[in-house]
């Protein structure tokens, strides 16, 4: 598939100067989505180019390859781009990104801003898709939960079952508690269906849960005198790191991330 955005002046305008948006074509290879900026990266579409990749990650294509063959900038500062998307969906929702077939002088650039070191670059695409698909594959569970009380112990059961199959028993406490408090949210408190999913990346555990309303949980402090209200607080505590993303069509995913504990 193709993509074009354009900008709002794009067109027949006045003598005034515009920005010139950069072309972003996209195209499937196999299950990675590859992503051709055609244009310059100027200050102005830094953010039209991260807000796109983290669009296309949104919707979970098995990794991203960012073609830079027809992109050309002269700020070394802007690729930064590169690292701040790769950082922004490393948690959630966990697609691998990387960089390919720079030509100089952006060749230059990438080393000059270090964005070789936090973004997998290749000299092609197809070196790009070679090694992504040399890394080893995560560990990935999902199950469908109903708007009904007994999810919450449907999950716990689930997450102690999977963390004995993944050979990480030490993790399942943790994570059963993790589950067990976003699943009782689902269900109180965005009352819809939705769905559980555990992945096991090298040593992080993602523990996530789905539902259908798009409010964003909030982390407040607990009334003593009053009960529940305590599950954010226990999953601030026991994850590395947390958070929620939009879920398309509708809802939220709420997420954590646990580290497991070397043996």
């Amino acid at each position: 598939m193709a993509s074009r955005l354009n900008g709002p002046d794009d067109g027949v305008g006045g003598l005034e100067s515009v920005t010139v948006p950069l072309l972003l074509e996209t195209h499937f290879r196999g299950g990675t989505l590859v992503v051709r900026p055609v244009g310059e990266l100027t200050p102005k579409t830094y953010e039209q180019l991260r807000d796109y990749l983290l669009k296309c990650a949104a919707e979970e294509p098995g990794a991203i390859v960012v073609d830079l063959a027809c992109m050309r900038t002269t700020i070394a500062s802007l690729l930064t781009v590169f690292p701040t998307v790769c950082d922004r969906i490393r948690n959630w929702p966990g697609v691998p990104l990387a960089l390919a077939a720079a030509q100089q002088p952006l060749r230059t650039l990438l080393d000059v801003s270090a964005v070789r070191r936090c973004v997998p670059t290749y000299h092609s695409v197809s070196d790009a898709l070679d090694g992504l698909d040399a890394a080893p594959r995560p560990h990935r569970r999902q199950v469908q939960l109903p708007c009904e009380a007994a999810s919450a112990r449907l999950a716990r059961q689930l997450v102690e079952l999977t963390c004995q199959q993944w050979g990480i028993p030490a993790m399942a406490a943790a994570a059963v508690v993790v589950a067990s408090e976003l699943t009782d949210n689902m269900v109180r408190h965005a009352r819809s269906d939705g769905w559980l999913r555990l992945e096991l990346r090298s040593n992080r555990l993602t523990v996530a849960v789905a539902d259908a309303d798009p409010r964003p949980p909030q982390l407040r402090v607990p009334n003593l005198q009053a009960p529940g209200g305590r599950g954010l607080v226990l999953i601030n505590k026991l994850s590395r790191a947390w958070g929620t993303a939009s879920r398309l069509p509708i809802g939220k995913v709420v997420w954590a991330v646990l580290i497991v504990a070397s043996c």
